[in-house]
This record gives C-alpha cells, sequence and structure tokens, in this order.
C-alpha cells in the first residue's frame, strides 16, 4: 500500500483496534485466480497473533489454506468524500477521499478438529448471546462443520495508513471534521480529531 510518511500508522495497538472494529476484511492470496479475493469476518485473536475466520470448503482458497499460503487482509475502516468547498480557501484544494485502512500479512494456517470447533465458536460468540453451534444436533453438526475450512492468518507484519488530512492546518481538518459531521461522517470526523496533534 502507498503511504506517504503524513498518514503512515506506527500504533500496531490502534491498528489492531481498528481491525477490531472493522472486522469484515477482504482476504487476498497472491497467485492464484483473481487474488482469491474473499470477504469475510476476521477475528483478531491477540494472544497468537492471528486472524480467525473460516470459508466454504467449495471457495478456492481452501487450497491456499491447507497449504499454509502467505496472505494479506485488508481492514476498510471509516471512509469519506472531502469536499473543496469545507475549506477557507476552496479554490485551493481539490477534492480528495479520507480513510483508515489496515493490512495484516501472513501465512494461512488450517485448523482442524477442537480447533476449528473452538475457532467457531469464539466467532458466534463476539456477535450472538444466546445460540451456540453445539445447539445443532451433532451429526447435522459434523455436516455442516464438514463443509467449511476454519484457518487462522499468523500476522507476521501490519501496515496502516490514516489519510485524514494530517498534511493541512489544525484549524482546516477542524473545519473538515466539523462540515463531515453535519454529513453524518462522525466516524471519519472522530478519528480526525483524534490526529490532530
Amino acid at each position: 500500500m502507498y503511504i506517504p510518511p503524513a498518514f503512515k500508522m506506527d500504533d500496531e495497538a490502534e491498528m489492531r483496534s481498528l481491525m477490531r472494529s472493522y472486522d469484515f476484511a477482504l482476504l487476498l492470496v497472491p497467485g492464484l485466480d483473481d487474488l482469491a479475493a474473499t470477504h469475510l469476518p476476521l477475528k483478531l485473536a491477540d494472544e497468537r497473533q492471528a486472524l480467525v475466520g473460516h470459508v466454504a470448503r467449495a471457495n478456492p482458497m481452501t487450497k491456499a489454506i491447507e497449504d499454509g499460503q502467505k496472505a494479506v487482509a485488508v481492514f476498510t475502516g471509516p471512509h469519506a468524500y472531502v469536499s473543496p468547498t469545507w475549506y477557507s480557501d476552496p479554490t485551493e484544494n481539490v477534492p480528495t477521499w479520507n480513510y483508515i485502512a489496515i493490512h495484516a500479512f501472513g501465512r494461512l494456517v488450517p485448523l482442524e478438529g477442537e480447533d476449528a470447533e473452538r475457532a467457531l465458536s469464539s466467532q458466534i460468540a463476539d456477535f450472538e448471546e444466546k445460540w451456540r453451534i453445539t445447539d445443532i444436533e451433532e451429526k447435522k453438526r459434523a455436516k455442516l462443520e464438514a463443509a467449511i475450512q476454519p484457518f487462522e492468518l499468523e500476522i507476521e507484519r501490519l501496515e496502516g495508513k490514516a489519510k485524514l488530512s494530517q498534511n493541512k492546518p489544525v484549524a482546516e481538518r477542524l473545519r473538515l471534521a466539523d462540515a463531515l459531521n453535519e454529513r453524518g461522517e462522525h466516524a471519519v470526523a472522530y478519528h480526525m480529531v483524534e490526529e490532530r496533534e
């Protein structure tokens, strides 16, 4: 990812927090057809420095998981259009897009047996209080679980970009954040104000 110095994120804790908040990612495996692009939720397992997810066994990415190939997970955080009319001098600026993106690079590791069941249960528990995978009758559950491939992406490196008008004076950034708040783009505005120092 192209990251000018003004927009580079260095704080891994902040990147991990954003990966938790915006956990629906695009997983890419280079070298496969169409880069084997798959959209899926990925749970950050900090204790193992890994992302946990699963794909349908019919998905061509299953082979990449079984082979332990390298991959990148792309997390898209809040983003919004920025109009030049919001600046104090609109003739000095052009339209742009402010956004946050995190790329997590690593190796895919297939999960089987109890590890797979634990990963699935953990993902469900993040979103569901009442229902558990064990609520399904055992034979039916075994059939359903056989149709998916749980995996981890062992994180080797994180890259983060927060393009939030840091290259503009603080007063301009606050003007832009106010305009974004008026349009309902509160998440981008929030991060712009947080980054103003």
